[in-house]
């Protein structure tokens, strides 16, 4: 009768037990299925940055070009116009303006160089650099995705820009649920860094969370 006693009293113990391990686990797997998620959606924002910043750099690349071809152009129009000063022809409006076939002469020439330079590795043609625009555009696509101050591909002739105020830099709004998940992946990162003896990651917050989203609504 004891022995009976004691599983009676024992029987519901078990019973806590074995709920609180079944909750125990089954908070473990929602958690670690939201850090799965978290770590998924930030590599998804990471790839979609990248895209988004080679596009970037090779739309400045190309306007690089225009601004080159443009200027050939104009060039050859001072030429001409330089010339026909000097031969005391008048001007007017059907002499003025560069000749069609002049813009389109000098098109196929531009066009070739810029394929060229997507082709070459980094070379000297006549003292002129020339290739190597792979490598441009990811170092610019890089100073995009750090969102720093600098002239495009940085050289000191071309605009500066302050990559900064790009949309890509902006944090994210997410549902509470991942907030909790977010600060861990945050403070295991830094302990890592610590670990191996890095300085702290200047990353800012990638993320808010739904009730800061009401807020700034």
């Amino acid at each position: 009768s004891s022995a009976a006693r004691g599983s009676a009293h024992l029987a519901p113990t078990l019973v806590v037990d074995m709920g609180s391990i079944a909750s125990r686990l089954e908070e473990q797997q929602r958690s670690a299925a939201i850090e799965g998620k978290l770590v998924d959606l930030r590599q998804a924002m990471r790839v979609r940055d990248m895209e988004v910043a080679m596009r970037i750099a090779a739309t400045r690349d190309r306007l690089c070009w225009l601004a080159a071809y443009y200027s050939l152009v104009l060039s050859f129009a001072g030429a001409r116009h330089a010339s026909m000063h000097r031969r005391g022809v008048p001007m007017h409006f059907d002499n003025f303006f560069v000749p069609l076939p002049i813009a389109f002469t000098l098109m196929p020439p531009v066009l070739f160089m810029y394929q060229l330079d997507f082709a070459l590795q980094p070379t000297s043609v006549f003292g002129f650099r020339i290739g190597g625009k792979a490598n441009r555009l990811a170092e610019e696509a890089n100073r995009i995705r750090e969102g720093v101050r600098h002239c495009w591909f940085g050289h000191p002739w071309l605009p500066e820009v302050d990559d900064g105020e790009l949309w890509i830099h902006r944090p994210v709004c997410l549902p509470l649920a991942f907030e909790e998940a977010y600060r861990r992946q945050r403070a295991r990162g830094a302990a890592l860094r610590a670990a191996r003896g890095l300085a702290p990651a200047a990353e800012p917050h990638w993320a808010y969370f739904a009730e800061l989203c009401r807020q700034d609504e």
